[in-house]
């Protein structure tokens, strides 16, 4: 049997126009060869499999070809044949992880002295350079400031906050970006042609998708995927391999949602979690799912920022239709709350099912808009939406000034005697607490639990006091702070379609105790053996009596 070499070491780069992605850099790189400013020391960043040590090869190859130096590499003679099957005695590759120490720095400190065997320059590729001990790093530091005129340092790092800054101040830093999902789909699609592969053409965006902006993973999965069938190899049968969430699982879960069908989706969670997906992986996709649906809902051109086919887009737009921004707004909180759940341990189809559960809840998916069209009096005018919205009828609040303090004793009772019946205004404001509340919720929870426990007492102006019994006075000086209270005003003026500023007072108010707080009914023994007879029977065992508790 012939040996077989995977795609992404067959299909590795060779020259710089076939880096995919990080034309920034190779632009940069090869007018420093043509213009003869090459710098003697060059710092390679970003995430895995961009192209970072492609790179460092080829640039290499730039500076030793027969015919260079050359921003166009050969690949043909002695010396570009030997750096491309790694054999060359010029070009050094060293794995910063395995070779740390100090002891395999001073190595190379006294290699350096050496001239070239072949070519004009000897090039040090030190990948994962962040790996290495502070020790290693001093030990390197004085040959790299000041190396011999044939020598090149090419460092590569996934993680360079974690090199010192003595290292970074003698490098040319150059940063790689993730590749957008379409070039590696368009790479991908050459990849299968060049391999006589017979793959669906929205398979290869979905793989792109998958790899997170890494060329090396993209084809790594093509690889993977290219053995599943002898036929043509669909979108899912890819999805299957790969142990991913089919698109048709996940557009028939998010119309489940939006039906609010409990039953089915519980279904559809089981047959999911049954066939071996992973629980936390269908969260996260749909997250995914429902992310593009918001962009469907907010961009005039989501087809430039959602890494779908055409069809799959037109599919998000109509369920799109059905949902506001701030039901999707709902659900996307709803499906990151589900994802820590599962990170903090809680057993994942629990996590999972609440997750659903609350999604398809009627009551949970009630938005802002929804109910402040329930509020009383509000009938009239019309708050201005966005295009994609159907306009709300909406009645402005008119905020009436707080009445003066009255100081004539018989005036103060007419006025006491006046302002015992709310105003219709004072009545709006009560009504929205509720959705301010709620609409916090979506943002930062303990923010609403916190308003929930205060009550708006009086209008003065376009301020509402808002009051809190003396206990909370922790609550008060939270809901103060600056962020938190500029977001809550923001959020009230958007209900009430008027500017609204809020102040938060302690009032003489009682903190209403909980309901677990209040003191139970007294049993008497007779009532408990026929109310509760396993604890009766534990009071027998054990010799207990019944006591009465006060609260302090």
């Amino acid at each position: 049997m012939s040996n077989y070499l995977p795609l992404a070491r067959k299909h590795r780069p060779q020259d710089f126009e076939e880096i995919v992605g990080q034309e920034h850099i190779t632009t940069i790189l090869k007018n420093a060869i043509s213009l003869k400013r090459v710098h003697h020391a060059y710092l390679f960043t970003g995430p895995r499999g961009i192209g970072k040590t492609s790179t460092a090869r080829i640039f290499s190859k730039a500076l030793n070809c027969e015919k260079g130096p050359t921003p166009k590499p050969c690949n043909k003679c002695v010396f570009c044949q030997e750096i491309i099957k790694g054999s060359s005695l010029d070009v050094i590759e060293i794995d910063g992880a395995s070779n740390r120490g100090i002891d395999e720095i001073r190595n190379l400190r006294e290699t350096v002295k050496f001239s070239p065997s072949r070519g004009l320059y000897k090039v040090y590729i030190i990948d994962e350079v962040h790996m290495l001990t502070t020790e290693a790093f001093n030990a390197l530091l004085k040959t790299l400031e000041e190396p011999p005129q044939h020598v090149k340092f090419i460092f590569a790092t996934t993680e360079p906050q974690k090199l010192p800054a003595t290292i970074l101040s003698r490098c040319q830093r150059f940063d790689f970006r993730r590749i957008p999902v379409r070039e590696i789909a368009a790479k991908l699609s050459d990849v299968s042609k060049q391999e006589n592969l017979n793959i669906e053409q929205d398979a290869f965006l979905y793989i792109a998708r998958i790899a997170d902006g890494s060329m090396r993973d993209a084809e790594s999965i093509l690889d993977q995927v290219s053995s599943f069938s002898k036929g043509k190899i669909t979108l899912k049968d890819i999805t299957e391999s790969l142990g991913m969430i089919g698109q048709e699982t996940l557009f028939h879960c998010a119309e489940l949602i939006i039906n609010k069908d409990a039953k089915t989706a519980l279904n559809l969670v089981g047959e999911v979690l049954n066939s071996g997906k992973d629980a936390k992986q269908f969260l996260l996709e749909l997250l995914e799912h429902f992310r593009n649906t918001m962009i469907t809902k907010s961009s005039a051109s989501p087809e430039e920022l959602i890494d779908l086919s055409g069809d799959a887009i037109a599919r998000i737009k109509k369920q799109a239709q059905a949902l506001s921004i701030g039901d999707i707004f709902y659900i996307i909180n709803v499906i990151s709350n589900g994802i820590k759940m599962i990170k903090q341990l809680l057993p994942e189809r629990i996590a999972l099912e609440l997750t659903i559960i609350k999604l398809t809840s009627r009551d949970s998916i009630s938005s802002i808009e929804e109910m402040l069209s329930k509020l009383p009096e509000i009938a009239t005018a019309e708050v201005p939406r966005a295009a994609y919205e159907p306009p709300i009828p909406v009645k402005p609040v008119q905020v009436i000034p707080a009445p003066e303090p009255v100081s004539d004793p018989e005036k103060k009772k007419q006025h006491d005697t006046r302002s015992a019946k709310p105003s219709a205004d004072m009545t709006k404001i009560e009504n929205a607490w509720p959705i301010l509340v709620k609409a916090m919720a979506v943002k930062k929870m303990s923010i609403s639990s916190y308003l929930a426990e205060g009550k708006p007492e009086s209008i003065k102006a376009d301020t509402i006091f808002v009051g809190f019994p003396k206990e909370l006075n922790f609550h008060k000086e939270v809901l103060e702070e600056k962020n938190n209270k500029s977001s809550i005003e923001a959020a009230l003026s958007q209900i009430l379609d008027a500017p609204i500023k809020l102040e938060f007072i302690l009032t003489d108010r009682k903190l209403e105790q909980p309901k677990a707080m209040i003191e139970p009914e007294t049993l008497t023994r007779e009532e408990l053996k026929k109310k509760e007879p396993l604890i009766n029977s534990a009071l027998d065992m054990f010799g207990g009596k019944i006591m009465k508790t006060r609260s302090t």
